[in-house]
């Protein structure tokens, strides 16, 4: 299957791709008018020169507007019609063999590029041979006629071998501007997604601030607060030896917060401390700071890759702050699992409670938000249970899978 040579739609005469083809073609046909006249003086003749002058012209305006006339079918029949009889015509007018081929010849490279099919190009071409045979035969005997027909198939071969070339190379053109169309709207897709990723990634970097100012800061400060508030029970109370072991406690937890609020600023550089390592030292951490007793059920590894176990450490973290800060709990339970390819990290006060569609209402609690951002990070699942006067309880679980070391 060959491409059309024109577009079946109306246009402005000829488009850019194929105006190269019929610039071609008329000025063939203006040689022809040229040479005829030149060789054949009969023609000279007014009536014989305006006859052949406006039949030439006739035909020439009819391949110059060709994409208008062979919209449909039966347009294409009928103009393929007309411009055959237009060179027969001219063929008796100026019975010259130059006529016969060129017409012909010219005629037959439309029509190739016309139909677009092998198959009909082929009869087409066969259909041409044959009035250049009968034309011949007509004119100058049957005896001229085999001296052509090797020079027209010849030539007739070369025009559609030419119109073939030009059809590949006008798709060849057309498949490369669909390329670059396609290369440019892609550009501009991959240009607007990478907007968005950029705009995905600021957002969650802002949550990943928010997460580690509230886990540094927010909880070293949280605590500070209340070890100064401590201090200052048991100084008005008069037991001035505790008020300055809390002082000292509360200085390392001020030195302890700086430090993590350095390694915040720092890109967030985590510790290579062991995921149990931490845990324990934030236990202990709660312990000094508030009192509140605190059972630890630990086994004796965990599967976890450091980038999980940073947030398994910042869990418990944020369960004791949370116990500290708004449970008012007499004792604190933490305890971690592995079964079943899932670890369970769990945080457990005998406090106050919440309801807990007040809570997500009020949008208060932003370390529970920062939880729920944490578990979804590592594709983990974070599930809260708590009622007024039952307590709290966090629990997250771990997929082992999706976080081995």
């Amino acid at each position: 299957m060959m491409k059309n040579l024109f577009r079946h739609e109306l246009e402005p005469m000829i488009d850019a791709e194929t105006r190269p083809f019929f610039l071609i073609l008329i000025s063939v046909l203006a040689f022809l008018y040229g040479f005829v006249l030149y060789s054949t003086p009969e023609l000279r003749q007014l009536n014989r020169l305006i006859l052949f002058t406006l039949l030439m012209a006739v035909h020439g305006v009819l391949h110059w507007y060709v994409a208008y006339l062979t919209t449909r079918p039966t347009h294409l029949a009928l103009y393929l019609t007309v411009q055959i009889l237009i060179v027969i015509a001219l063929t008796f007018v100026a019975r010259q063999e130059a006529i016969i081929l060129g017409l012909y010849l010219a005629l037959a490279g439309e029509t190739v590029g016309i139909l677009g099919t092998w198959r009909r190009s082929l009869i087409a071409i066969a259909g041409y041979l044959g009035l250049i045979v009968l034309s011949f035969a007509f004119f100058w005997g049957w005896t001229a006629a085999p001296q052509w027909i090797g020079t027209v198939l010849i030539m007739l071969l070369f025009v559609f071998v030419y119109v073939v070339l030009y059809i590949r190379q006008l798709q060849a053109r057309e498949k490369a501007q669909r390329l670059l169309a396609e290369l440019q709207t892609a550009h501009s897709q991959l240009t607007e997604y990478s907007q968005r990723v950029e705009d995905l990634t600021r957002d969650a970097e802002r949550q990943r601030m928010a997460r580690e100012l509230h886990d540094t800061l927010a909880q070293g400060l949280a605590g500070l607060v209340l070890q100064l508030e401590a201090m200052e029970a048991h100084w008005e109370k008069g037991a001035p030896g505790r008020a300055r072991q809390i002082a000292g406690e509360a200085g390392e937890r001020a030195r302890t917060t700086l430090a993590e609020a350095r390694r915040a600023i720092d890109d967030l550089r985590r510790s290579e401390t062991m995921p149990l390592e931490a845990i324990t030292h934030e236990v202990e951490r709660f312990r000094t700071a508030t009192g509140i007793r605190c059972r630890v059920t630990l086994p004796q590894s965990l599967s976890l890759s450091k980038s999980c176990g940073n947030h398994a450490v910042r869990f418990v973290a944020e369960g004791l702050a949370n116990a500290m800060r708004h449970a008012r709990a007499t004792e604190v339970q933490v305890a971690a699992e592995e079964e079943n390819e899932q670890i369970h990290l769990r945080v457990k006060d005998n406090g106050i409670g919440f309801d807990e569609d007040g809570a997500a209402a009020s949008g208060g609690h932003y370390g529970l938000l920062g939880l729920r951002e944490r578990a979804r990070l590592i594709g983990a699942t974070l599930t809260v249970e708590s009622a007024p006067g039952q307590g709290t309880v966090l629990t997250m679980t771990i997929p082992t899978e999706a976080c081995s070391p």
